[in-house]
């Protein structure tokens, strides 16, 4: 699998409430290409004050755990982790969390490899960034 497109990274925090999407396969791959989920940024931290993750104000399903989030310029701000449940907990289905950028980043250094910084750009309308999404965003599944 060979995406046609790169993720860049968005350098510094998001601004809360703004506008973020999600590209990921929420139907397991029933569809030829991922769908896009959109929501808001609701804080660049978890619930427990975790700053390596953001929560967003977006309903997404399991198969959509691992796309990448998307600020309105096209810019990764982050990577969507599976929901889980804690203690018995549940969330409200709205609410979702996504890996940042930074930490992403610091993984990947780690690694031995490098991300590509976004440049500073102005909003695009949801069809470019759908297709841009669909450029990088594959279906990666596991077999036994």
């Amino acid at each position: 699998l060979s995406p046609t497109r790169v993720a860049r990274f968005r350098p510094g925090a998001p601004r809360l409430q703004s506008e973020v999407s999600v590209a990921g396969y929420s139907y397991g791959g029933v569809l030829g290409t991922p769908t896009m989920t959109f929501g808001q940024l609701a804080d660049i931290r978890g619930l427990d004050g975790n700053d390596t993750l953001a929560r967003l104000a977006l309903a997404t399903q399991p198969g959509d755990a691992g796309g990448p989030v998307f600020d309105n310029s096209g810019a990764v701000i982050g990577m969507l982790v599976p929901a889980s449940k804690t203690n018995g907990q549940q969330l409200p289905p709205d609410v979702s969390f996504a890996t940042d950028a930074p930490a992403i980043a610091t993984f990947l250094s780690n690694a031995g490899t490098s991300s590509a910084a976004a440049n500073d750009s102005p909003p695009i309308p949801p069809e470019d960034l759908t297709r841009q999404a669909i450029g990088m965003t594959v279906l990666v599944s596991c077999w036994k």
